[in-house]
């Protein structure tokens, strides 16, 4: 009879060896599909080869700090199958681009050897079970495809409704300038005019006639919103008349 945690270790190690084998193939996908994309991208233009590698290289940094804990041997007293095999995945990824990558792959394989008695040339892995695991990867690859196209589609969309939404603030404004400068156009016209009619009616009347005709005529060349927003003048108070102290002291003593 076995015992209990003999076949615990065995499932682990099985399922381990079928992670692992899983991992390696996807990665060495990876690893293809991403030297395909740099021959295209510079059989292209050097521009986009540039901006493929910039992209590259963020994922790379990324790649080697999500590796960084695979040296500690607490994470390995709590890694899971599943850690263990991303881990896996990331380091075939880019061990071919990455000094600290290719480390992190054999500092795994010595761990595994030890801990598990696996050896990563070699992992003997179930068949079917790494092919089901490999449909369940590629099942959530797409996925994970198909999210990520969605978001960069929503995020072009958000970009050109801010474009649309500036190109139609940029027309307002200037429309709102032109109606502005319109608008000053013909208030300077108006003072023109008044000089031109006073200028005309210069001799022929009154100097005092002369103005008043102007200003009924111009309005004194004010825009209407002005004249309408001016507050009205008040009327003068009339003022008490003070009665001089001499003849008040006459009307006393007449009393």
């Amino acid at each position: 009879m076995v015992d209990e945690p003999d076949r615990i270790d065995e499932a682990l190690t099985g399922a381990l060896r079928v992670g692992l084998t899983v991992a390696g193939q996807v990665a060495e996908r990876a690893l293809r599909a991403r030297e395909q994309a740099m021959r295209e991208a510079q059989a292209r233009s050097e521009q986009e080869a540039r901006v493929l590698q910039a992209r590259l290289d963020s994922e790379r940094s990324a790649a080697r700090a999500a590796l960084a804990p695979v040296d500690r041997d607490e994470w390995w007293q709590r890694a899971s199958v599943d850690d263990i095999s991303r881990a896996w995945e990331t380091a075939q990824t880019w061990r071919e681009l990455d000094p600290d990558a290719h480390r992190a792959g054999e500092r795994m394989h010595d761990e595994l050897q030890r801990r598990y008695g696996i050896d990563t040339s070699d992992l003997q892995a179930d068949p079917a079970a790494v092919r089901a695991a490999l449909e369940r990867a590629e099942r959530s690859r797409e996925q994970s495809d198909r999210e990520r196209d969605a978001a960069t589609a929503e995020s072009a969309e958000a970009a050109a409704l801010v474009a649309g939404a500036d190109q139609l603030d940029d027309r307002v404004n200037s429309a709102e300038r032109d109606v502005e400068r319109d608008d000053a156009d013909r208030h300077l016209g108006e003072a023109v005019s008044r000089e031109a009619l006073a200028d005309s009616l210069a001799g022929v009347a009154e100097e005092e006639t002369v103005q008043a005709r102007v200003v009924a005529a111009t309005n004194q060349a004010r825009p209407a919103r002005e004249a309408v927003a001016a507050p009205p003048r008040r009327a003068p108070r009339a003022r008490r008349a003070r009665t001089p102290a001499g003849r008040e002291r006459d009307r006393s003593q007449s009393r």
